[in-house]
């Protein structure tokens, strides 16, 4: 009923502070909520309709925006609320995704990981992306082969790390049923990764050999440095 109203138009008892006192957060639009947490809206507008403006963008939009880009979109935000809006989201991320704490410091912190994700029929490709400091950003299942080979394409792992704005990339993939060493395709296809990184300025860490056996890490076997 309220949607399109300024904030000044609303009655009190339905603004956003009292109605989160009185009804519960449960009860709130995503503007309202976005509201609550920026607190004020500029010269020009109310802080609910700066808020209506902004989710008009769409969250994933608006995920993927850096803060000098929601600056220059939103006009009227200034550093302090586009702070807020990637400080609302990144916090939202790391409620509801249960690996956004995960630090990865060992091919052993990879392998625990992934090893109940094995597949006893196909190899699986995955692509673990990191920040400066080893945390896990997120990690994506980039290809699903036959038992003994998996096909992908460097442009499958970079996509996902342009797209989650990572540091680094560590690659993992499984042999099932097998031994946990390299074949030379591994050895070829990981050369490729590695020099489509460095291209785009991304660091690869490392490519892991994942079987019931144990792992096998490039990194450690000299193949990756």
């Amino acid at each position: 009923m309220y949607k399109s109203k300024r904030l000044k138009d609303i009655p009190k008892e339905l603004r956003p502070r009292e109605k989160i006192k009185s009804l519960g957060s449960q009860s709130l639009s995503d503007e309202e909520l976005l509201a609550l947490v920026l607190g004020s809206g500029t010269r020009e507008e109310d802080v609910l309709s700066l808020s209506r403006r902004i989710i008009k963008l769409g969250w994933e939009r608006l995920k993927s925006m850096s803060v000098n880009e929601l600056i220059k979109e939103i006009k009227g935000i200034g550093e302090a609320k586009a702070c807020q809006i990637k400080a609302l989201i990144e916090l939202s991320r790391r409620m509801y995704e249960p690996h956004a704490h995960i630090v990865i410091n060992s091919p052993e912190d990879v392998y625990n990981l992934l090893k109940d994700k094995m597949d006893n029929r196909r190899e699986h490709l995955w692509a673990l992306y990191l920040t400066p400091s080893n945390t896990l950003i997120e990690y994506d299942l980039v290809a699903v082969g036959r038992l003994n080979s998996v096909f992908a394409d460097p442009k499958d792992i970079l996509y996902g790390a342009v797209r989650s704005v990572c540091h680094s990339i560590i690659l993992a993939h499984t042999h099932p049923g097998g031994e946990p060493k390299p074949s030379k395709a591994d050895i070829d296809f990981t050369q490729r990764v590695k020099k489509a990184c460095e291209i785009l300025g991304f660091e690869l860490l490392d490519h892991i050999i994942i079987t019931k056996k144990g792992y096998f890490s490039m990194r450690e076997g000299g193949i990756v440095s």
